[in-house]
């Protein structure tokens, strides 16, 4: 008979497979996979276009069966050339096609709120009396970093406010990044009552190093972020966040893959809620 030319193998591509934010979507993903006759292959790529594009190629050679891009896009000409000629490859060969957060190719491309994630949690700032916010900012070329950043100067200016150029920190989405950026924006301490930090990550970071400075949140400074990883609740203080339920949203990628390779359905993907966590980390100054 003819023989079939199907790999069952499913890429998944993480930027940061070591960032809980990947590791609870793969496991999400791999929860609904398994027992099913399918292989999930990791790619780690830490936000490089040449690793990036050299995982798609060779998910493209080993004829996979579905691809998802699990990071954002990168902000990077390079990056898109490539990668739009490899995704009309992987479209003519048949291959599920899925990006989490848009990406600038025209594939199934899941909106997961992060512009209105950023958007929920500053207003939730402006409602506690915040006017002057600081931000500590994602890696530099993702178009994530992008949509938040965006999403706080959206609604600072609604409200007739804006973010100085000089209130925005470098960070990377990285505990390490967030203890860094501290240690910058000691020296602005009293240009401003909040820090809104790109991720959790980061602003678990912050939090920590703060602490070690005696700078105390939220008495002294308040500090939020996005995303509302496991460990959030358990930062001194515990962090306030607004949740993107990404062991769920794994658990979703898993079943649309699913349903899309197995049962040849056209089925839509199921979004997650975007949801406001309250905790301790937020002192309200009205």
């Amino acid at each position: 008979g003819l023989k079939s030319d199907k790999s069952n193998i499913i890429g998944v591509i993480v930027h940061d497979i070591c960032d809980s934010y990947f590791a609870e979507m793969v496991k999400g993903i791999e929860e609904f996979i398994s027992g099913h006759e399918y292989i999930v292959n990791i790619y780690n790529t830490s936000r490089s276009v040449e690793k990036e594009v050299h995982a798609v190629k060779m998910l493209k050679a080993n004829r996979a069966d579905a691809i998802v891009l699990a990071g954002g896009a990168l902000m990077d000409k390079e990056y898109e050339q490539q990668m739009y000629t490899l995704i009309e490859q992987l479209k003519a060969q048949g291959t599920i096609l899925l990006g989490i957060t848009p990406h600038p190719f025209e594939i199934n491309n899941i909106n997961l709120g992060n512009k209105k994630a950023a958007e929920t949690i500053t207003e939730y700032l402006l409602e506690n009396g915040h006017r002057e916010i600081a931000f500590v900012d994602g890696p530099e070329k993702l178009y994530t970093s992008f949509l938040r950043r965006e999403g706080l100067k959206d609604k600072l200016k609604e409200n007739g406010l804006e973010l100085p150029d000089e209130l925005i920190f470098a960070g990377d989405f990285s505990f390490e990044g967030g203890r860094k950026a501290a240690l910058e924006l000691i020296d602005k301490i009293d240009q401003f009552t909040a820090v809104f930090a790109a991720n959790d990550a980061t602003a678990l970071g912050l939090i920590w190093e703060l602490n070690n400075q005696g700078i105390k949140v939220p008495d002294d400074i308040s500090v939020v972020g996005i995303d509302d990883l496991p460990e959030a609740k358990y930062s001194y203080p515990p962090l306030t966040t607004v949740s993107l339920p990404i062991h769920q949203l794994g658990t979703n990628i898993g079943k649309y893959l699913l349903e899309n390779l197995k049962e040849k359905k056209n089925s839509d993907f199921s979004n997650v809620e975007l949801k406001l966590i309250e905790r301790e980390s937020v002192k309200n100054i009205g």
